[in-house]
């Protein structure tokens, strides 16, 4: 009998600890010692489920939403870490970090990143961050579960920052599920500080790819979609002061290649841009004649036989680049589907024969665009 005695005793004050972890911790009264002291005591503390199916960990995540309320966010990762080793949530969970939030669809870390709170996001940034020198928050987290398109919302602006240097490679989104953020910021309240935030960033780490504004999405590129959203001189605004005019980036060649309807939106304030040379030492204007070029190879509107001169004043750059939508040679492009030109072919060859040579074409691609690399194989096909 006092065994059962006792056993209800400590079942009813592990109910009182774990309403305690729910509804009564504070940031600003209660100490990491504290807490540790009563998970020690009522271990099963920690897995008790609140009111609205709220794990302890998961009630501290969401903790100071309102301004001025009572917070705990601050002892999500000791949460983390006590809850790993009691098996909170079961085995992989990061003691309650990948479970799913009732209702909403989402886990605790994706909640934690996310969420409005403490009046700024710096308390969460910083369990972010402990959270990732304990080795509960990865790298691969970031990407797996749109952190950084979920996080571009104006009130998570140092996550965000963190996040993004943390894992630069998520702004583009690889092969995510989720849409980048530069593409997501445009679904947001406060859409212009949110796409530009998104393209400060891009520019940050890859000033190459132009931080990610010609990428495209469902067939968008994300400027094209700034511009349909935000208007033409809002976007162009936002645009320069990411993307400077007086620094040398390929602006132009950029947009002829992805958005040639906009290219006069970018001359009148980049006109400087025109004499720049790209990496094959193209300027603006022989881009311009080389994609013409290779647009009516694609259509198959010119034949040895009909238009000759064609292919007799092709210029060198023209024989030796490849079409950067498709990744292919002139000499594919005139064999490609059914309006293959062996005349054309052969003569294309001749023109440049060390294009037959082992691997030179693998040579050549190297550098290709995603959508060259992307419509590759579909041409190939189109050949055979």
């Amino acid at each position: 009998k006092i065994n059962e005695i006792a056993r209800k005793a400590i079942k009813e004050m592990s109910k009182e600890a774990g309403k305690f972890l729910h509804k009564d911790l504070d940031n600003d009264t209660h100490t990491e010692e504290q807490v540790k002291a009563i998970i020690e005591l009522f271990p099963d503390s920690l897995s008790q489920v609140g009111k609205h199916g709220y794990l302890p960990i998961q009630s501290a995540t969401i903790s100071g939403a309102v301004s001025g309320a009572r917070s705990s966010v601050t002892f999500v990762p000791l949460m983390a870490r006590e809850g790993c080793r009691l098996g909170v949530s079961g085995e992989g969970n990061r003691g309650g970090l990948l479970s799913a939030m009732p209702n909403c669809g989402i886990n605790t870390i994706q909640v934690l990143s996310f969420t409005k709170g403490d009046g700024n996001d710096n308390k969460r940034t910083q369990v972010l961050e402990n959270l990732r020198d304990m080795n509960l928050l990865k790298k691969a987290d970031v990407e797996e579960y749109g952190l950084l398109a979920g996080n571009i919302m104006l009130h998570c602006q140092q996550r965000f920052e963190f996040l993004s240097n943390w894992d630069p490679d998520a702004l583009g989104a690889r092969d995510s599920r989720w849409a980048p953020p530069i593409h997501r910021a445009l679904y947001w309240n406060n859409v212009n500080m949110s796409f530009e935030r998104a393209l400060i960033a891009g520019m940050k780490h890859f000033p190459e790819r132009l931080g990610f504004l010609f990428l495209k999405r469902k067939g968008i590129t994300a400027c094209k979609r700034a511009f349909d959203k935000l208007g033409v001189d809002t976007t162009m605004n936002i645009i320069r002061r990411c993307i400077p005019p007086s620094d040398s980036h390929l602006i132009l060649h950029h947009a002829f290649r992805h958005e040639p309807n906009l290219v006069d939106d970018f001359a009148q304030f980049y006109p400087d841009a025109v004499y720049l040379t790209d990496a094959n030492g193209h300027t603006f204007s022989q881009i311009k004649s080389q994609n013409k070029f290779y647009a009516l190879l694609r259509k198959g509107k010119r034949t040895f036989k009909k238009q000759p001169l064609f292919f007799i004043k092709a210029t060198d750059d023209q024989l030796s680049t490849v079409d950067p939508k498709t990744g292919l040679h002139p000499f594919m492009l005139a064999a490609a589907d059914n309006k293959s030109d062996l005349t054309a072919v052969y003569y294309l060859l001749k023109k440049n024969p060390k294009l037959v040579e082992s691997g030179s074409h693998e040579k050549n691609v190297g550098n290709d665009s995603d959508e060259a690399k992307n419509s590759r194989k579909r041409q190939r096909d189109g050949i055979s």
